[in-house]
């Protein structure tokens, strides 16, 4: 898998959470692990490792007496690109994860089939596996994984929503700042969109004045298609969310918020 200099080049990691500081789509993953009670989460794809140190830090909130306490899980992130896993280590709860560098057969490698209770695929993650050979590859993997009834969630942008219209430089522009006071000019810009692969450059404008262009592609799978790669893996759609509310999929929302349950 190539690897977007988003992801290794370590000027542009560095500004990757100041770029991403939402929290919607991380409230929604740590109230889903803590839902279904899962004791073992795999987190494929983890990034910088805001979630994966969320789910074992979660805990210092908990009512007394909760079962299970965010303490009691074993979270294990996994990234293929090292810049990324060098944030996610040295953060706040970062001890407490085991973090791996590789794919998700490194997870499945270290705990062994059967072993976990939740994977998760965040930040779009899903749409980065642009084969359908790839992308069946990680719903196996997923699948071995997971202990029977143990689920899998992830989100994916809806392509009857066609949000890539917008991202285009005047739509998308904004300027970010660092904890440290740097501030930076980022935008997006559509460069082709062919059979469900659609390319865009993500730009980054620091101080010095020089804009870093990172390349990236991704698949738009349908929802029909989702599902039925899904359902050939082994898994049946528990639910399914068009936003991180759990709102119902409809023409108001843009995202297709899957929980698939392993059969």
């Amino acid at each position: 898998m190539r690897l977007d200099a988003h992801y290794t080049d370590p000027t542009l990691v560095s500004r990757y959470d100041a770029e991403n500081s939402g929290r919607d789509d991380t409230d929604f993953y740590v109230a889903l692990a803590d839902e279904l009670q899962a004791r073992t989460v795999v987190d494929v794809g983890c990034g910088t490792g805001v979630l994966a140190a969320e789910l074992v830090d979660a805990s210092r909130d908990a009512a007394p007496g909760s079962e299970p306490t965010s303490s009691d899980r074993t979270v294990v992130g996994v990234d293929p690109a090292a810049a990324m896993l060098d944030v996610a280590r040295s953060r706040t709860g970062g001890q407490q994860v085991t973090w791996l560098e590789g794919t998700a057969d490194a997870a499945l490698d270290h705990l062994g089939p059967g072993s976990a209770d939740l994977v998760l695929m965040t930040g779009h993650v899903a749409q980065v596996f642009l084969t359908d050979d790839d992308w069946s590859q990680v719903l196996a993997t997923a699948a071995a994984l997971l202990a029977s009834g143990g689920h899998l969630a992830f989100e994916t942008r809806d392509p009857e929503r066609r949000t890539w219209t917008r991202w285009t430089p005047e739509l998308t522009r904004e300027r970010s700042t660092d904890p440290d006071g740097t501030v930076s000019t980022g935008w997006v810009e559509v460069t082709a969109v062919h059979d469900g692969l659609v390319t865009f450059d993500g730009h980054t404008v620091l101080e010095d004045g020089v804009d870093r262009v990172s390349t990236s592609t991704l698949r738009f799978r349908s929802r029909s298609e989702v599902e039925a790669s899904l359902d050939a893996a082994g898994f049946d759609v528990a639910w399914t969310y068009g936003d991180w509310d759990r709102s119902p999929v409809g023409p108001q929302t843009s995202e297709l918020i899957m929980v698939a349950r392993r059969r």
